[in-house]
């Protein structure tokens, strides 16, 4: 009896600490914690493969959601997430998963697995974060995004820009699963996509589309230039981040890419897209 009452007080403890954090509260770096994309992937079309991250996951809808902050993997569950459809019906995911995008301050990217609605006559139309799913707090105190919610984009909507943010230089090395940026780097910003990305016929991304990405910098007299980055990184990764290796140590303030050049694994062309780079990472310093 006694036993059961130190863990239902040590269970109500956990949760007065969670909500203690607040809905959409601030974390150190000043940005809100929050969905900033739900996307729609695909439509009863997971493959077999996704069966690795999720059993039963194959010929199930997918939705990649891109939080402002990394995750705290221990507080991730399947029942931290609500999916309401055109029609008004309420569905839970199946499974939820942060692969593929595993690396260091990719934490972000959460992959919804289940059935949320029929693309042609009742699709999903929000997300709702109902559970006490936190950050993993290296951007200050741990914050709690539920009660926080965002729109979904249509599955047959291309992938947009949804987060551009500088890395630290001490995570410049860390062993990632795609490739790194080369010796010579000077600065490395992460840019992030609503879901992932490849070129058309199935490749990953070359030089050609290396020069497609514009990166706005300000230079010391106040007057700004655009330039592409010196290389791209992170690829083979199969996720929805690349890495922008700079030549400059200039402040970014803005990343770009151009329409119809990517698409998602739905075969939807990318619009024409454009982010605002973070004032500051949510990785730790």
């Amino acid at each position: 009896m006694a036993a059961a009452v130190l863990a239902a007080a040590a269970g109500a403890a956990v949760a007065q600490d969670a909500s203690r954090t607040g809905p959409g509260a601030p974390a150190a770096n000043g940005e809100t914690a929050r969905p900033l994309s739900a996307f729609f992937g695909l439509d009863n079309a997971l493959p077999a493969g996704a069966n690795l991250l999720c059993q039963g996951a194959a010929g199930q809808d997918g939705m990649p959601v891109v939080l402002s902050h990394t995750v705290d993997a221990e507080t991730l569950q399947p029942g931290d997430f609500r999916i309401v459809t055109q029609s008004g019906s309420e569905r839970t995911p199946l499974c939820t998963t942060l692969r593929p995008a595993g690396d260091p301050g990719e934490l972000r990217t959460v992959l919804l697995i289940g059935e949320f609605g029929n693309a042609d006559n009742d699709p999903p139309v929000k997300v709702l974060v109902v559970g006490d799913l936190l950050s993993d707090g290296v951007a200050g105190e741990p914050v709690n995004f539920r009660g926080t919610e965002t729109s979904v984009t249509p599955l047959d909507a291309g992938p947009s820009l949804v987060l551009a943010e500088v890395v630290p230089e001490d995570r410049w090395s860390t062993e990632s699963r795609g490739t790194a940026c080369p010796e010579g780097t000077r600065q490395v910003v992460r840019a992030t996509w609503a879901g992932g990305v490849r070129l058309p016929d199935g490749d990953e991304l070359g030089d050609a589309e290396r020069v497609l990405y514009r990166v706005t910098v300000e230079r010391p007299d106040g007057s700004s230039d655009e330039i592409a980055p010196a290389a791209l990184a992170d690829l083979g990764d199969r996720d929805n981040n690349h890495l922008l290796c700079l030549d400059t140590s200039a402040p970014v303030v803005s990343v770009s890419f151009p329409g119809g050049h990517l698409v998602d694994p739905n075969q939807d062309l990318n619009p024409d897209t454009q982010v605002t780079v973070s004032s500051a990472s949510s990785e730790a310093p």
